[in-house]
């Protein structure tokens, strides 16, 4: 009788068991896993072996411009390609010049004051180019684009590395922070040098509170909820995001100056898988911050009508259209903040 009674319990057990394992292995529709979602108009180039291998070690990845009449020289000999002087209707033409420790797939756009364009590169026209990158040296591909209207211009080139990464997982995205390498360049067509845009700051930071002691730059974070949160406290800064297709989605930009040397404009666009696009109405916007000063932005981005995940990222530069060679930018650079992942499904 026993023995029966135990034979029972354990079958009784096992399909207990089997019942919990069988519904928990079920997944909702809103848990099964999600496509990445699409980047139109992404031009996609054949693998690139590097052409030339001038000994200088590399380990990450790197982004420049040669003139084609000094391909030949070594790169510390090359005249300088930050501020260029071009005549009306001539084209800022030189080589790309792209290279990687590690093979690596980059997808380069090109930023001309401060709106993303198409352009051609190694004969291929697209505001999107998808280059998978072997190591060993540089590659050089020739680029082509218009600088349209006298005046100061300013150019950004970007390469986003590992764009196809649509993990979600929040581990692996706080490794992602910034994973884009860029290049500047002040051009000024013909004689005027009035800048092409208007790029004057929308805002001034406000001192960053006593108790705050942490600063990413430029990062994408979760908007205030009170007057007391702020965006370094845990769990402000994003990584994996989810919402609902077609619908807004809350975000938050927080720029920093905190323990800065010196203030500076910062420039910003918006990326939305890979593709510029408006937030709080604007395509692009500059805020000034002080030493010991910060901006948060709040705003919202309207999902796509179709479920899959996304990538967003903020790309910034200091002082549009002043002067690199003179100095009178706080950093050449091209910066990024954190390239976040955003899953968004059917309501």
């Amino acid at each position: 009788m026993k023995m029966r009674l135990k034979q029972q319990v354990a079958i009784l057990v096992g399909s207990v068991i089997f019942i919990f394992i069988s519904l928990g292995c079920r997944h909702s529709p809103a848990d099964r896993p999600l496509p990445p979602g699409e980047i139109p108009g992404m031009i996609v180039h054949e693998t690139q072996r590097p052409i030339v291998d001038w000994g200088i070690p590399t380990r990450g990845a790197g982004l420049g411009f040669v003139w084609p009449e000094h391909r030949h020289l070594p790169p510390l000999q090359r005249p300088q390609t930050e501020e260029i002087f071009l005549s009306p209707g001539q084209p800022f033409a030189p080589y790309l010049i792209l290279h990687a420790g590690q093979p690596i797939t980059m997808l380069v756009t090109a930023i001309l004051d401060y709106q993303q364009i198409p352009f051609e590169l190694n004969g291929k026209y697209g505001a999107l180019h998808l280059i998978p990158l072997l190591p060993g040296g540089d590659v050089e591909l020739p680029m082509h684009i218009d600088v349209p209207g006298e005046g100061l211009h300013d150019l950004i080139v970007i390469a986003f590395l590992d764009p196809l990464d649509f993990s979600t997982d929040p581990v692996e995205r706080l490794s992602m922070y910034a994973r884009l390498v860029g290049r500047r360049a002040r051009i000024r067509v013909g004689s005027s040098n009035r800048p092409a845009r208007e790029m004057r700051p929308i805002l001034h930071g406000a001192p960053v509170p006593r108790e705050v002691t942490l600063s990413l730059g430029v990062a994408l974070v979760r908007p205030p909820r009170w007057p007391w949160d702020h965006p370094s406290r845990p769990g402000g800064q994003l990584t994996v995001v989810d919402g609902k297709t077609g619908k807004p989605l809350p975000i938050a930009i927080w720029a920093s100056n905190l323990k800065g040397e010196k203030g500076a404009d910062y420039a910003m666009i918006l990326f939305f898988n890979f593709r510029q696009i408006p937030f709080r109405g604007l395509q692009a916007w500059t805020i000034h911050l002080d030493p010991d000063t910060e901006a948060i932005l709040t705003g919202e981005v309207i999902l796509p009508s179709t479920p899959g995940i996304y990538q967003m990222q903020v790309v910034y530069v200091f002082d549009p259209y002043r002067s690199i060679r003179e100095r009178e930018v706080r950093a050449p650079f091209v910066f990024g903040s954190q390239r976040i992942a955003i899953r968004a499904q059917d309501p």
